[in-house]
């Protein structure tokens, strides 16, 4: 160790293998009350957006907001990004025979490469063309669009007169089993979220149902459970041609559904479907009630259903009895609470929605619900209704990340907009050599060289700031005279939380990116040491990111970055964990389990393609990249490193030795 750092840690009376422990000796014990509040936080500033949200009351009102609310929709989904009018290029490939309707099975296609297998129930006899239903099947992995439930329902309408067309979603049923392909975070890149590949191929399968003879254009109703209602929900409001919509189990206040989530981390974010960018800041489910109205619309639900909890669907059916009202269209919105089951789409449910769609579609009865005879239904994997050769399910997940390629290569770039500061952080520093600070929220310690009151380091690190002391940065930074004050930016150290899960969803559906407010801090600390010289350390990948951030927009000294990413290129180019993500699953229990080494939704941003890149940010001040990785996780070349680093940057990859970094410190002294 050099000789200079020994001195400062006998200074303070420390021996210099004891630093470690004197640090964390200024950290408090339980750090249980910090990850809450890192958590409260994100929650309050739902609560704030939400109800911010100006929401219409009467008819001259929504009418008035409809068009603004679905430009907004339509951009947070991205759907329009993705080629249109599709090339379908749709065949049959067999029919199965049953009493009173026929089953056509179906391929089709929505993007060039992903295939959509399908079933379109037809009733016999048809002598003009028909009302004709789109069935969204929700999350079921295995069985999909031939769930028994789902059956029952297609069969029961097609005996009651309707066509109907059930297909199985990416990374279910014949396209499964694939968790993964219900994640595919490669299309935030490019501004397209996860519920806008739901939403373009249901407009694909409304389009291959329109082209139809046996249906009627003007008669077309939309359903589904879990998923599926709320896939029902986005389409109907954005879509004139959804003359009626029946959400089951898909409806909530999203404040609601957020809150109780909390604690389940978002399922581990394992399905992307409900994470629409920035939908919290312009709509709740009430928004997308106003956008549909006044079209006849039922809303399903369960009385017990733990993500879609009951007191707040009732308030969003209450809202829309008041709002159908002004519209003098009161008989036109339903709502029905199933007691005897939860979570599906079980027989009393689909009872409800015959009658509803027998009324609104077919001037029959009363719109109460209709009695569904006996049923019998085929088993879920019965040959007979496989649309793919028998054991070739196709994964969606190749030709979705094609399609992302593709609008990848003809990007247009734009600067980050600047990170705005939440708040002034003022902080008392004492002359004591080793102190702990809290800068607002975040904690730090600094230490300082005695006597010396120059340049500050700022250093952050994924392991949490006592990490630092094994840095070689660090070190030689100390021993160089500099000051070096580590921090704990929200959701590292002190402030970790294991529900990054549950931080990244909310974050993207308030259009926010967690990384940028993990930024806000480091750039509210540096504040409060203006006009003193600065520089940076960060080490790991979620530390490299705050650090092209704060580099972006504060420049320094010189930064040394250690095993962060390069590019969010990197985040698309990954051949040896993208082709591990398209493998599917034969068993359900094992759909969760690790598919490949998966960029986190945590670290991924909407639209990062289009802006400004990371070497770009992270060179903005003379930089040394110590070890960076690529998409597969892995240490790059110095080659593959220095190719996407500006000339000004300097690159040590494979272990660089201390001296390197100390030298490079050295060449950058204090001004």
């Amino acid at each position: 160790m050099a000789a200079a750092f020994s001195a400062l840690c006998a200074a303070q009376g420390w021996r210099a293998e004891d630093w470690p422990a004197e640090i964390r000796a200024l950290r408090p014990g339980d750090t249980k009350a910090e990850e809450s509040a890192v958590l409260d936080e994100v929650q309050a500033r739902a609560r704030r957006t939400l109800d911010s949200i100006p929401r219409a009351r009467t008819r001259a009102e929504a009418d008035a907001a409809r068009a603004g609310l679905r430009r907004e929709l339509e951009e947070s989904l991205g759907f329009r990004r993705l080629p249109w009018p599709p090339a379908l290029h749709a065949r049959a490939v067999g029919t199965a025979r049953r009493v009173g309707y026929h089953i056509e099975k179906l391929v089709y296609q929505t993007l060039p490469g992903v295939e959509v297998p399908a079933h379109l129930y037809i009733p016999d006899g048809l002598s003009a063309p028909a009302p004709a239903i789109l069935f969204y099947s929700g999350h079921w992995w295995p069985d999909s669009k031939t769930r028994p439930d789902f059956q029952a329902f297609c069969i029961n309408m097609a005996r009651l007169g309707f066509v109907v067309l059930a297909w199985d979603p990416f990374g279910q049923g014949e396209r499964g089993m694939s968790g993964r392909d219900h994640r595919r975070v490669e299309s935030l890149l490019v501004g397209i979220a996860q519920q806008g590949i739901a939403e373009y191929e249901t407009r694909c399968a409304l389009e291959y149902l329109l082209s139809r003879r046996e249906v009627d254009a003007q008669r077309i109703g939309l359903t589904g459970a879990s998923g599926g209602g709320y896939n029902t929900w986005i389409t109907a409001s954005l879509d004139d041609r959804i003359a009626v919509a029946v959400p089951v189990v898909g409806t909530s206040d999203f404040y609601e559904q957020l809150s109780v989530l909390r604690p389940l981390d978002w399922y581990h974010t394992d399905e992307h479907c409900h994470f629409v960018p920035g939908l919290m800041r312009y709509a709740n489910n009430q928004e997308l009630l106003a956008m549909a109205a006044p079209r006849p619309l039922m809303i399903i639900a369960a009385s017990v259903d733990q993500s879609f909890p009951i007191a707040g669907v009732r308030q969003v059916y209450q809202y829309g009895r008041d709002l159908y009202a002004s519209y003098d269209r009161s008989d036109r919105i339903g709502f029905f609470e199933d007691s005897s089951a939860g979570h599906g789409y079980q027989q009393k449910k689909r009872e409800a929605a015959y009658g509803w769609f027998l009324k609104w579609l077919m001037g029959k009865g009363d719109g109460r619900a209709y009695a569904e005879p006996p049923t019998e239904i085929p088993a879920f994997d019965s040959p007979e209704l496989r649309c793919f050769p028998t054991g070739k399910n196709e994964p969606a997940g190749p030709g979705i990340v094609a399609a992302v390629e593709r609008l990848a290569a003809r990007i247009e770039k734009s600067p980050w907009p600047p990170i705005e500061p939440e708040r002034a952080c003022p902080v008392e520093v004492k002359d004591a050599p080793a102190q702990r600070l809290m800068f607002c929220d975040t904690p730090a310690f600094l230490i300082q060289a005695p006597g010396k009151r120059g340049g500050v380091v700022i250093a952050f690190d994924d392991r949490g700031k006592e990490a630092l002391a094994d840095d070689a940065a660090v070190r030689s930074a100390l021993d160089l005279g500099w000051s070096v004050l580590g921090i704990d930016p929200r959701g590292i150290g002190e402030r970790a939380t294991t529900q990054t899960g549950w931080i990244s969803a909310s974050s993207l559906l308030l259009g926010d990116y967690f990384i940028r407010r993990q930024a806000a801090d480091v750039l509210a600390v540096m504040r409060a040491f203006a006009g003193r010289p600065l520089a940076l350390c960060a080490r790991g990948t979620n530390a490299g990111l705050i650090a092209a951030f704060v580099l972006n927009q504060a420049p320094v000294e010189w930064s040394v970055v250690r095993d962060g990413f390069l590019s969010f290129r990197q985040f698309l180019d990954r051949p040896k964990s993208l082709e591990a993500s398209y493998v599917l699953r034969t068993d359900e229990n094992r759909r969760r389990d690790p598919y490949d080494r998966e960029i986190p939704l945590f670290y991924i941003p909407f639209h990062a393609l289009e802006r400004s890149d990371l070497a770009e940010m992270l060179a903005k001040s003379p930089l040394l990249a110590v070890n960076p990785v690529n998409g597969d996780w892995e240490r790059m070349s110095q080659p593959q490193a220095q190719k996407l680093l500006p000339a000004s940057a300097r690159s040590v990859v494979s272990d660089a030795p201390d001296e390197a970094v100390r030298a490079f410190i050295a060449a950058h002294p204090m001004r």
